[in-house]
């Protein structure tokens, strides 16, 4: 005889089982682009978060690695030259998690067709339009010096749009840094939400996450105003 006790544990397998999380056919296609400093250091997050789970996840960026990167990304002074997609999905790949490298640089909307899931963590403003004009889940992630700045799919238009404005590309690292021996970690900070962002689309199917800005000494700031919507 099957008790009440057993059956309620049955009920809970079978949803569990019906979740996406354990729907092989239903695994999303996540795309990362940008494999820089938030890039490089979301992807070994979300590999370690999902550890004992599967993932399909592309990387895309047209640079190759170069000496001043070193500092505040996940390379070595051993893939300096080598393009940092190749040297990411080498080190990242296991038979759980399928990363493919893609070096390109996003450039048209068609290269974001057949994703279910995407991240922009990219220095200018064009590809951040692209991703924000596509009609799947997305975040995108920025950072400079110890601040970083986080946007979604579920924030208000006006906020998006007046978030990105044209300027040209800037690094991570506010200017005269690196010479002078040291980061600044607002980078690790954006890397973290984005990866608690992916590890949450691809296990929960939904993630919570909407505007925020935030100071690795000072915490959280707010956004200005908008004027007549609330977001």
């Amino acid at each position: 005889m099957v008790t009440i006790s057993e059956l309620q544990i049955l009920s809970r397998l079978n949803a569990l089982m019906d979740s996406p999380a354990f729907d092989e056919f239903t695994l999303p296609k996540v795309l990362l682009v940008g494999a820089g400093g938030i890039g490089s250091h979301l992807m070994d997050l979300v590999c370690r978060g999902l550890h004992g789970h599967a993932l399909d996840l592309t990387v895309m960026d047209g640079d190759v690695v170069e000496a001043r990167n070193l500092a505040h990304q996940r390379f070595t002074s051993e893939d300096v030259g080598r393009a940092k997609v190749d040297v990411l999905a080498k080190a990242l790949n296991t038979p759980e998690h399928r990363i493919t490298a893609w070096a390109e640089n996003l450039r048209e909307s068609s290269q974001l067709v057949g994703y279910d899931l995407v991240v922009v963590a990219v220095d200018r403003p064009e590809p951040r339009r692209l991703v924000h004009a596509s009609d799947v889940p997305w975040i995108d992630l920025r950072s400079t010096g110890r601040g970083m700045l986080v946007l979604t799919h579920l924030d208000a238009t006006e906020r998006i749009d007046v978030q990105t404005p044209d300027h040209p590309p800037a690094s991570c690292q506010a200017e005269g840094v690196l010479e002078a021996g040291f980061v600044q970690v607002g980078f690790a900070l954006a890397a973290a939400v984005g990866a608690q962002w992916v590890i949450d689309q691809v296990v929960h199917g939904r993630s919570p996450a909407k505007a925020m800005m935030m100071d690795a000494a000072y915490g959280g700031l707010s956004f200005a105003p908008l004027t007549g919507v609330g977001a």
